[in-house]
């Protein structure tokens, strides 16, 4: 399975998760292929935005984690600072 697939099974099982197990309904969600560091743990990046809030979001889970774990640190999540840049003066 190449690793474009496995990452569209991940998210499709990650959605059912997000329906089953939490009230976030998800506008759209990425999950990356496992990143390997040269120290460390290898790791996934997580990207989504919810249907009632369209700014996106990330975090970082355990490359081994289940689409219930990734569920929970969805819904767990606390947002950092938003940063906009200024509008052009001119």
């Amino acid at each position: 399975m190449s690793s474009n697939a496995a990452t569209r099974s991940s998210f499709s099982n990650l959605a059912r998760a997000m329906r089953s197990h939490t009230a976030l309904t998800l506008s759209r969600c990425r999950l990356s292929a496992p990143i390997e560091p040269p120290w460390g743990q290898p790791y996934r990046m997580v990207e989504w935005s919810l249907k009632s809030d369209p700014h996106l979001q990330r975090c970082v889970v355990p490359a081994d984690c289940t689409p219930s774990d990734i569920a929970d640190a969805l819904q767990s999540h606390v947002p950092g600072r938003r940063y906009t840049l200024p509008e052009d003066e001119d």
